[in-house]
């Protein structure tokens, strides 16, 4: 057999229009510039961004699975409004599915491994820019998701994390936001750096129980407005 080429491999394979609809609702729906509560039509959304009907139905199919919006037959689609009930299941399922991944993997980190974490957590100490936390936020806990080799906690995490991100970044910009942010993933690194897998995970609890409380806590400040 001939050998395999990295030819075809380093190609970037653009997004696909269903993708790029994806994206930019779901943006539109971080910036609130889709409105929870009020029915759209996938017919002039299509108009707008300048593509068919098809990749947006197919995008707005995988918003409603991710929990970001309700697909109403014949009316279009609205915008979901996340309750505190619906934070607190939330975060319920990150403890135990990120504290799983950190006991598993602290015993197993490689030296190449922890330089890849340390540099994620720096970026996250250094930037004040939300967009940018939350993308160093993520890859942070991509990456330990990815280093349990389980996919089905990857996957799931993923649906968590993308309603996580629609909420978080009012809370960065609440004063000691990032800073307290940022030393609670330090301190999650300092642990599995040292191989204790069990401070590493009651640290990661701390990190996502006061990232829940600032959650809860602006819930409840915007709902008074």
């Amino acid at each position: 057999m001939p050998k395999s080429s990295n030819i075809i491999s380093n190609i970037d394979i653009p997004p696909s229009m269903k993708e790029i609809a994806f994206q930019a609702l779901k943006q539109a729906i971080m910036r609130n510039e889709l409105i929870p509560g009020a029915i759209y039509s996938e017919q002039v959304l299509a108009k707008e961004m300048g593509v068919s009907k098809t990749p947006v139905h197919l995008a707005l199919v995988e918003l409603e699975n991710k929990g970001f919006v309700n697909l109403l037959s014949r009316r279009g689609f609205e915008v979901k409004a996340l309750s505190a009930k619906n934070i607190s299941e939330m975060f319920e399922l990150r403890r135990s599915l990120e504290k799983t991944v950190v006991r598993k993997i602290t015993p197993k980190l490689r030296a190449d491994e922890l330089n890849k974490l340390s540099g994620i957590v720096a970026r996250i100490e250094k930037t004040r820019d939300p967009v940018d936390f939350q993308k160093h936020d993520r890859a942070f806990h991509r990456y330990l998701a990815a280093l349990s080799g389980n996919s089905y906690i990857t996957n799931a995490l993923e649906m968590v994390w993308d309603l996580s991100d629609w909420v978080g970044a009012s809370i960065l910009k609440q004063k000691g936001g990032y800073k307290s942010t940022a030393q609670e993933h330090l301190a999650i690194y300092e642990f599995m750096a040292g191989g204790d897998s069990e401070k590493a995970a009651a640290a990661m609890e701390r990190h996502l129980n006061s990232t829940e409380t600032r959650f809860l806590e602006n819930f409840g400040s915007d709902e008074g407005d």
